[in-house]
């Protein structure tokens, strides 16, 4: 019995259970309190979605053994500022920002669809590009494209920060795959994928 190579096995399956072991990640869950974000055609607000589906990736990555901070964990407020300082004390792998999208009354809503994804600092470029066709291509999700846009949640320097727009609420079809249950949790084990997949690939 080699136990050397025994525990070598036992590290190596550790890693392939547990890729994220050791890693910080931050995701923000989007407006919040009285910053209710877009409304979908039922009246939901995209406050409660962003915070449902953050804390399922939130979950999916803790059981792929990572670290995970939160900006918010509940109903509240937290100002864009508070959000942007978290990221810079907590200094984490990544930062991503979960967040629906929506069109002004006069859009189209009904051909308007997609995930988009948004980048400020090259070193978030391949995050937010990777992330997003892994997404789309997993789930056979419309893209609505990959943008670089000078926003708060983007704009941290302290580490690649991505914002996920992760579907349209003020498209009827659309809306119903983001507000079913088994759909958001299938959409937080990609997003966990991606990001394990993602860190792989740069090391």
């Amino acid at each position: 019995f080699n136990s050397a190579a025994s525990s070598r096995e036992t590290r190596g399956l550790f890693k392939r259970q547990k890729p994220l072991s050791g890693i910080k990640i931050l995701l923000d869950p989007g407006h919040g309190g009285k910053e209710s974000g877009a409304s979908g055609p039922t009246g939901y607000l995209e406050k409660d979605v962003n915070l449902v589906v953050s804390k399922l990736v939130r979950d999916e990555l803790v059981r792929r053994g990572a670290t995970v901070v939160m900006t918010r964990e509940n109903d509240t407020e937290v100002s864009l500022p508070d959000r942007v300082a978290r990221i810079d004390q907590e200094e984490p792998a990544i930062a991503i920002s979960i967040h629906y999208n929506s069109l002004p009354d006069e859009g189209d809503a009904e051909n308007t669809k997609g995930v988009g994804t948004f980048w400020y600092h090259p070193q978030a470029h391949s995050l937010a590009v990777f992330m997003h066709n892994y997404i789309v291509s997993k789930l056979g999700r419309a893209s609505y494209g990959v943008f670089w846009d000078n926003l708060a949640l983007t704009r941290p320097a302290s580490a690649p920060s991505v914002l996920l727009e992760l579907g349209f609420m003020s498209n009827p079809n659309e809306f119903e795959w983001v507000t079913n249950p088994q759909e958001q949790k299938k959409l937080a084990r990609v997003i966990a994928d991606g990001i394990v997949e993602w860190f792989r690939s740069v090391r």
